[in-house]
C-alpha cells in the first residue's frame, strides 16, 4: 500500500522497535481502506508482536467486549500485573467474581498488561471498527492511549465516519457492572469516533487520486476497462477502493469495454450498499421516499427534488429528517449527497414501482422546464416500447448534437433505439447512436451498435450509412485496406457503378485523369457537356442515385480515396476515382474532395504540374467549408503546393471547429498534419504540444493508426532536437504500427527521423542507408510525399558518401515538384540542395573563431555552435548566401557552403514570399532551414 498512511504507519512501527509508543485513529468512510492500512501494519510489524481486536455492533451493548477479544491472547500475563488491577479486569471479562472499584482500575489493568506483554518484544494493538467499540473498552483504550509512552506499543484504531452508532450503551452485564461502567456516549459530532478517542491523533483517508484508482480498476479486472467508463467508476465511486472493487463485479464485460451503456443509476456491491443502506433504513418512510427523489435527480435542484415530492404527498420537513442524519446536504439551493454510493445505493435498493413513481412525478415537474430531462425520467419509467418517449429521446439527442454532446447523444439515441418496437425505426436509431458514439471517440460501442442495427435492417441507404461509419472507425483504428473495401462497398449500396464511368475519356491529360474518367480539357466529368445544364433531378431517372444518395456515396469514395492515397494505393485511388466520376453531380464539397483526390493521385504518379493545379483548385473550392475533413483535405492541398500560411490557417481553423462541434474522433486526424506543418516552419513548441495532445486524444479514443502518425512527428521533432532516446522510441513505435498497417506517411517520417538522428550524431553511412531506404520505400513502407520532402536531406549524405547518382536523382526529384508548387521556399531549397551537390568533398573544414570548432558544429550533441549569419562571419564567409546545418555534427566536422543568393537567416525558419511578392526570409541550408513536409 503507498501513499502518505502506509509511509506514516512504517515510522510509527520504526520507533516501536525502538521503545517508543504510539498511538493512532485511522479515519474515513466505508471502505475508504482504513482495515487495508491495519493489515498493512500487521504485514510489516516484523519482530513484533500482533494483537486484534474490534467493534462489533451486536456487541456494543456488551461492557468490555472489544476489549476482551483484543486482550484474550496475553491473559496468561495477567498474573504479572498487580493483583487489585488483575482481578477488577477479570471481573470486567466475566471471568472472576465482581469486585468492588471504579472503572479507573479496570484502565490501568489493560495499560499494565499490555506494558507487561511488550516487556518481550514490541506490541502492536489493532482495533477495527472502532465505531462500534462498547462503552466500558473505549473507556479503557483510551486510558492507555493517553499514557503509553516508552513501552514499545502501537495501538491503531479504525473507525468509521458520521456513523451514528447505537440508540444507547447502557448494557446488559451483571448490575455491578452496568454501575461500574456507564455508557460512553455518542460519538462525537461529526465524525464516527466514540467520544472517548476524541483527541486522539487522526489520520483522515480519503478516496484514491483518479490514477491510483484507474491502477486498482486495471489490476482487479480481467476485462480491458475503455478510459471513459475507468473515469466514470472513478468519478461514481469518488475513489472508494471497496466501491471501485465491487462495482466492476455488477457490469458486463461489454459494458466495462464501453461497448454497451452502464446504467442510468450504477449498482453498488452488496457490501457497500448494506452499509449505505442500514443508515437510511432508520429514517421514516417520507424520508426514505425524499432521498429517492434526490437520488432519480441528478442536478441537485432542491427546489425540483420538494415540488416532485408534493406532487407524492410527501411534507418538506422530510427533508430536515435526511438532513439531520447526515446523508444529504443543502446549500445555497443545491442539494447533494454526503458520497456518490449514497445515492447509488439509495435508487438501487428502492423497488422498480417506488422509482417508477419518483421518476414519473420528476418528468411531470419537468414538463415545462426540461425537455431533455424529462425525456430521460419518463425512459427511466417505462416498461416496454413507447414511440412518444423514443421521440422525445431523439429529439433531445439532437439538441445534444448541436452542442457538440455526442457521447449523451448516443446514450439518448441508444435507449430510444430500446423503446421502439418496430425493426426499420430502430435500426436507424442505432445507426444515429453509432455515428455519434464515434463522433464521441466511443469506436468500440460504436461498432457494436453496427452490428445491432445491421441485424434489423435491409434498406440500401441506411446499411451504407453503417458502413460509412464502421470503414471510418477501421481505417483509424484498425486495417485501412478493410476499411477501403467497407467504404467502397457502401457507396455501392447507394451508388452502383456506372460502366461508363469505367471508359477512360478521350484527349489530353495525365494517367490519373484518363483512369478517372476526367477530361482534363473540360473539366467536366463524363456524359456532360461543357455549359450543359445539369437537367432534371437525377432520382427522377430510373437507375441513377439521387442528389443524397449521390452525395452519400461521394464521401465514402472520398474517404476510401484518402486511404489509398495513405497507402500510396494508386490503382485503389484510381478505382475510387473512377467510381466518384460516375456519380451526379453533388454539392460544391464533394466536388472539391473529387478534385483534390484526382490530384493526390497525379501527385503520385510524379506529374507535379497537373498535381498542383487540381490542388489548387480543390483548395479554392474547399477552403470555405464548414466540415473539419473538408477544410483538413483543403489545408493539405495548400501545403503540397507550398502555400504554408493557407495550409496553416485552415488546418487551425479546422481543428477549432472540430473542437467546437465536439468531435472527438476527429481532432486526432485534424491535428496530426497541423503538428507536422507547424515543426517544418520552426515552430517546435507548438508542434510539439499539438502532437502530443493528438497522440494522447488518439490512444484515448484507440486510434493506433493516427497515433503512429503522432509518434513519428514527436520522433522528428526529437531527432532535430538532439533527444536521442526519446526519437528512438517514438519511431519505433511508429514504425511497428505504420509498417504491419501500410501506412506510408509515418512510416516514411519515422524512417526520416532516425535518418536525421544518425546524420546529426556523425553516423553519415547510416543516414545514407536510411534516406536511400526511405526513397526506395514500397507503397506502405514509405510514401511518394515524404520522399520529395526528405529529398534534400539524402542529396547531402549522398554527397558525403561520395554517391554523385544518389544526390542527381533526388535533387531531380525535388525539382519536379518544386517547380509547379512556384514558391520562393522551394526555389531557394532547390539551390541549397543544387550548391550542396556541387561541393567537393574534400574541402577543409573552416573553423569558427568564436567557438573554434568546425563552423556550424555544436558544443553538445543536438544544437549547433550559433546561428547561420553568426558562424558565417565568425569563419569569414559573408553571411548572404552562407548555409548552416540543421542538426549539429558530433563527429566528422564540416564546413558551411555557398547557398543560394538569399538573405541569410536563423537556421530554424523557412524562406517565405509575402503576399506582396517580398522575398521573406530564404533558408540558409538543404540541411536546417530549408523546408521539410509530409502528409
Amino acid at each position: 500500500m503507498a501513499g502518505s498512511g502506509s509511509a506514516l504507519i512504517a515510522r510509527l512501527l520504526d520507533g516501536a522497535r525502538e521503545r517508543r509508543s504510539a498511538v493512532l485513529v485511522v479515519r474515513g468512510e466505508a471502505g475508504i481502506g482504513k482495515s487495508a492500512l491495519l493489515g498493512y501494519a500487521a504485514a510489516r510489524a516484523d519482530g513484533m508482536r500482533v494483537l486484534r481486536g474490534g467493534g462489533v455492533e451486536s456487541e456494543s451493548e456488551l461492557p468490555y467486549a472489544a476489549a476482551h477479544q483484543l486482550l484474550r491472547p496475553v491473559a496468561d500475563r495477567l498474573a504479572a500485573i498487580p493483583a487489585g488491577q488483575a482481578a477488577a479486569l477479570r471481573a470486567a471479562f466475566g471471568l472472576g467474581e465482581p469486585v468492588e472499584g471504579d472503572r479507573f482500575l479496570v484502565s490501568v489493568a489493560v495499560l499494565s498488561l499490555l506494558s507487561e506483554a511488550a516487556e518481550e518484544r514490541p506490541l502492536l494493538c489493532l482495533v477495527d471498527d472502532a465505531h462500534w467499540l462498547d462503552g466500558g473498552s473505549a473507556d479503557a483504550l483510551a486510558f492507555v492511549a493517553r499514557r503509553l509512552e516508552a513501552e514499545g506499543v502501537v495501538l491503531l484504531f479504525a473507525a468509521r465516519d458520521e456513523e451514528p452508532g447505537p440508540p444507547s450503551r447502557t448494557g446488559t452485564g451483571p448490575p455491578t457492572a452496568r454501575a461500574l461502567h456507564p455508557p460512553a456516549g455518542p460519538p462525537l459530532a461529526g465524525t464516527g469516533v466514540p467520544r472517548p478517542l476524541a483527541g486522539l491523533p487522526e489520520l483522515r483517508l480519503g478516496g484514491l487520486d483518479a490514477g491510483a484508482a484507474q491502477a486498482l480498476l486495471a489490476e482487479r479486472t480481467s476485462v480491458s476497462l475503455a478510459p471513459e467508463v475507468a473515469a466514470l467508476l472513478v468519478t461514481s465511486t469518488a475513489g472508494n477502493p471497496l466501491g471501485l472493487l465491487e462495482l466492476p463485479g455488477s457490469l458486463s464485460a461489454e459494458q466495462l469495454a464501453g461497448t454497451r451503456p452502464l446504467p442510468e443509476r450504477l449498482p453498488v456491491g452488496e457490501v457497500v450498499e448494506q452499509v449505505f443502506l442500514a443508515r437510511v433504513r432508520r429514517l421514516g418512510a417520507p424520508a426514505q421516499t425524499l432521498l429517492l427523489i434526490a437520488a432519480a435527480e441528478d442536478s441537485g435542484d432542491v427546489g425540483l427534488v420538494l415540488r416532485a415530492a408534493r406532487t407524492l404527498a410527501l411534507a418538506p420537513d422530510a427533508l430536515d429528517e435526511a438532513e439531520h442524519a447526515g446523508l444529504v446536504r443543502v446549500d445555497g439551493g443545491a442539494l447533494t449527497f454526503r458520497h456518490p454510493l449514497v445515492r447509488s445505493a439509495v435508487y438501487r435498493g428502492a423497488t422498480f414501482l417506488q422509482r417508477q413513481a419518483v421518476e414519473q412525478a420528476l418528468a411531470a415537474v419537468l414538463a415545462d422546464e426540461d425537455a431533455d430531462r424529462r425525456a430521460w425520467h419518463l425512459a427511466a419509467a417505462a416498461t416496454g416500447p413507447d414511440e412518444t418517449v423514443a421521440g422525445e429521446l431523439e429529439a433531445s439527442a439532437e439538441r445534444a448534437t448541436r452542442r457538440g454532446g455526442h457521447a449523451s447523444a448516443a446514450s439518448a439515441l441508444h435507449r430510444a433505439a430500446d423503446l421502439t418496437g418496430h425493426p426499420e425505426p430502430r435500426a436507424r436509431r442505432l445507426t444515429l447512436a453509432a455515428e455519434t458514439a464515434w463522433l464521441a471517440g466511443q469506436p468500440d460501442r460504436a461498432r457494436t451498435l453496427l452490428d445491432e442495427a445491421a441485424t434489423r435492417t435491409a434498406e440500401p441507404r441506411l446499411r451504407a450509412r453503417g458502413e460509412h461509419v464502421r470503414g471510418a472507425i477501421e481505417g483509424l483504428c484498425g486495417r485501412p485496406d478493410l476499411a477501403y473495401a467497407m467504404l467502397v462497398a457502401g457507396a455501392e449500396l447507394v451508388s452502383p457503378p456506372n460502366p461508363a464511368a469505367a471508359t477512360p475519356a478521350s484527349g489530353a491529360g495525365g494517367p490519373a485523369d484518363r483512369a478517372m474518367g476526367h477530361d482534363p480539357s473540360t473539366g467536366v466529368a463524363p456524359g456532360r457537356e461543357p455549359g450543359e445544364a445539369p437537367g432534371p433531378d437525377p432520382g427522377e431517372v430510373a437507375g441513377v442515385p439521387s442528389g443524397r444518395e449521390a452525395a452519400q456515396a461521394a464521401r465514402m469514395l472520398i474517404e476510401a480515396g484518402r486511404l489509398a492515397f495513405t497507402a500510396a494505393d494508386l490503382p485503389r485511388l484510381a478505382e475510387a476515382g473512377r467510381r466518384l466520376a460516375g456519380l451526379p453531380p453533388v454539392e460544391e464539397a464533394v466536388t472539391a474532395g473529387g478534385k483534390l483526390m484526382i490530384g493526390l493521385a497525379a501527385l503520385l504518379e510524379g506529374d507535379a504540374e497537373r498535381a498542383a493545379t487540381l490542388l489548387r483548385e480543390g483548395r479554392a473550392l474547399a477552403k470555405d467549408s464548414a466540415d473539419p475533413q473538408s477544410l483538413t483535405m483543403a489545408a493539405g492541398a495548400a501545403m503540397f503546393v507550398g502555400e504554408d500560411m493557407t495550409a496553416l490557417d485552415l488546418f487551425t481553423t479546422a481543428a477549432v471547429r472540430a473542437r467546437t462541434a465536439g468531435a472527438v474522433s476527429a481532432l486526432p486526424l485534424v491535428l496530426a498534419p497541423l503538428g507536422a506543418l507547424q515543426m517544418w516552419t520552426g515552430r517546435f513548441a507548438a508542434a510539439r504540444a499539438t502532437a502530443t495532445e493528438g497522440l494522447r486524444l488518439a490512444l484515448d479514443t484507440r486510434q493506433d493508426n493516427i497515433a503512429a502518425h503522432h509518434r513519428a512527428v514527436l520522433a522528428w521533432i526529437a531527432a532535430v532536437q538532439g533527444r536521442a532516446e526519446e526519437c528512438r522510441t517514438e519511431a519505433d513505435a511508429a514504425l511497428s504500427r505504420a509498417i504491419g498497417q501500410r501506412l506510408g506517411p509515418p512510416a516514411g517520417i519515422a524512417s526520416w527521423a532516425l535518418a536525421l538522428l544518425d546524420l546529426g550524431e556523425g553516423r553519415t553511412g547510416e543516414a545514407f542507408d536510411r534516406l536511400t531506404a526511405l526513397a526506395d520505400a514500397a507503397p506502405g513502407e514509405g510514401h511518394p510525399i515524404v520522399k520529395i520532402f526528405a529529398a534534400a536531406d539524402l542529396v547531402e549524405v549522398a554527397v558525403r558518401a561520395d554517391r554523385p547518382d544518389r544526390a542527381a536523382t533526388a535533387l531531380d526529384l525535388l525539382r519536379r515538384w518544386a517547380g509547379p508548387a512556384r514558391s520562393a521556399w522551394a526555389d531557394a531549397l532547390v539551390s541549397a540542395a543544387a550548391a550542396w551537390s556541387r561541393t567537393p568533398t574534400t574541402t577543409s573544414p573552416r573553423r569558427c573563431r568564436r567557438t573554434r570548432r568546425p563552423a556550424g558544429r555544436s558544443t553538445r550533441p543536438g544544437r549547433r555552435c550559433c546561428s547561420a549569419r553568426r558562424c558565417a562571419g565568425a569563419v569569414g564567409v559573408p553571411s548572404r548566401g552562407v548555409t548552416c546545418g540543421r542538426r549539429a555534427r558530433s563527429s566528422n566536422g564540416w564546413t558551411p557552403r555557398p547557398g543560394p543568393r538569399s538573405p541569410a537567416s536563423s537556421c530554424r525558419r523557412p524562406a517565405r514570399r509575402h503576399a506582396s511578392g517580398t522575398p521573406a526570409r530564404a533558408p540558409t541550408s538543404p540541411r536546417r532551414s530549408r523546408r521539410s513536409r509530409a502528409w
